[in-house]
């Protein structure tokens, strides 16, 4: 999802920045921009991840899924994100957000570190195996397509 005020090229080159940065300073193979384990994602597979209401993307983002109703909205739409992130920037995102950004609410959906009240079920276990991030991603990467516009007509008369 686009932010007002900044540009597509901005998002992408300040990801691309962080994303060298971290690589830099000596970061997992996650962030260095090659898949994981050496895996190779499968999109059908990753669309079924994403999808998946018990543990992904659905509970906080929203997108070209179906039924909107059960999707969330603390997260960006994923409408587009196919065009706005490259596969690393997808995959290290994924892997761990708050390498990226430090006030994410996103959690690391490989990593098992830094983790508060996490239920018995999750403790010591990453959210996702490398398979599944690397289906999620071949999922994403496709997704090139903007959120559609909305009707901007007003509820009421705007003469009160």
């Amino acid at each position: 999802m686009r932010r007002p005020g900044i540009a597509p090229s901005r998002c992408k080159r300040s990801a691309s920045v962080a994303l060298l940065l971290l690589t830099a300073a000596g970061m997992p193979e996650a962030l260095d921009g090659g898949p994981l384990e050496g895996l190779q994602g499968d999109p059908a597979r990753g669309r079924a991840v994403v999808m998946r209401q018990s543990s992904t993307c659905i509970l906080c983002h929203a997108g070209p899924f179906p039924n909107p109703h059960l999707q969330g909205n603390t997260g960006p739409d994923l409408h587009g994100v196919g065009a706005r992130l490259s596969v690393p920037e997808l995959r290290a995102q994924i892997v761990d957000a708050r390498r990226l950004n430090p006030d994410s609410p996103m959690p690391s959906f490989w990593g098992t570190g830094g983790r508060t009240r996490v239920g018995p079920a999750w403790q010591g276990r990453p959210i996702l195996q490398a398979q599944e991030i690397e289906d999620a991603v071949a999922y994403l990467s496709t997704l090139r397509e903007p959120a559609p516009l909305r009707d901007a007509t007003p509820l009421r008369d705007a003469k009160q």
